[in-house]
């Protein structure tokens, strides 16, 4: 009787053994594939931090009193006559 016992109790410790290793085979797949993840994610961060800064760059540029004052020039437009002010009290 003790044969037969000492026989399933190391099939059950064999069968944990190699489920606990699966599952720290799956743990580690999954770390590795967090871990490509993050880094997609800061590459990509990256990327449209440098995209917005230089949109900023960009705005303030087309912003700029002289690129305005040259595109309505352009577009026709002239500061307004005297006459043409008028003052909202």
């Amino acid at each position: 009787m003790m044969r037969g016992s000492s026989m399933t109790l190391t099939f059950v410790l064999g069968l944990v053994t190699a489920v606990l290793g699966m599952v720290l085979v799956w743990v580690n797949i999954e770390r590795l594939d967090l871990a490509y993840e993050v880094k997609q994610l800061e590459r990509e961060y990256a990327r449209q931090k440098d995209l917005n800064e230089k949109l900023l760059v960009e705005r303030h540029y087309l912003l700029s009193p002289a690129v305005l004052g040259a595109k309505a020039e352009a577009a026709g437009l002239k500061p307004p006559l005297r006459e043409q002010i008028r003052v909202v009290p």
